[in-house]
């Protein structure tokens, strides 16, 4: 066989084995990034995908998670894990008693954009009570992965001094349509910060 035909040979086998682990790369990594593999260069930046963020979530300081309920003990639907089985590509699991029990609900992407952002933006260190786990009412948007409890803002008891009205404007800057604290029913100890469905 000529020298010449036996180096083409060679580059078309290289060709047909690498050109599908590339393609096969690119897609993997579009659906890491939450991005469609053929998105244009004037398509607006991709918003991480939940696990992405929940990483960073648990990797920022100033965010704390809470890894007991106020009501009754179930760690594996604490905020805590609520987080890690996202992080780890799972859904969050709701606690036993409330109104929707022993479900995973695959965590909201603004929601999780809005818990990062009171940190990273907008500076505040706050403790995260509730997600999914806990007892609320039947149509809480946590059962749907879109709200979140904030107990303590900057190490202040929310109720007890702790500049609640700021950080609830600040949730309403990054999305959250129902936004709850002091002064609303039920909710005079914690923020509730909720994203439309």
């Amino acid at each position: 066989m000529p020298v010449s035909t036996v180096s083409t040979v060679s580059t078309v086998s290289t060709v047909s084995t690498v050109a599908p682990r590339l393609i096969a790369g690119a897609v993997a990594l579009a659906a890491l990034m939450g991005t469609a593999a053929s998105a244009s260069a004037t398509t607006a930046p991709a918003t991480p995908n939940r696990a992405v963020q929940a990483k960073q979530i648990l990797r920022t300081n100033g965010i704390s998670l809470a890894t007991t309920h106020v009501s009754r003990p179930h760690g594996a639907s604490t905020a805590r894990q609520n987080i890690i089985d996202t992080a780890n590509g799972r859904g969050a699991l709701t606690s036993p008693w409330g109104d929707r029990p022993n479900r995973r609900v695959a965590l909201d992407t603004r929601m999780l954009n809005g818990l990062l952002k009171l940190r990273t933006q907008y500076g505040y260190r706050v403790s995260v009570s509730e997600i999914v786990g806990g007892d609320h009412s039947s149509r809480s948007k946590h059962y749907a992965g879109l709200a979140f409890d904030i107990n303590y803002i900057n190490g202040r008891h929310v109720g007890s001094g702790a500049p609640h009205r700021a950080l609830m404007t600040a949730c309403k800057k990054l999305g959250a349509k129902e936004v709850l604290g002091p002064g609303s029913a039920g909710h005079s100890t914690h923020v509730h910060c909720g994203w439309p469905r």
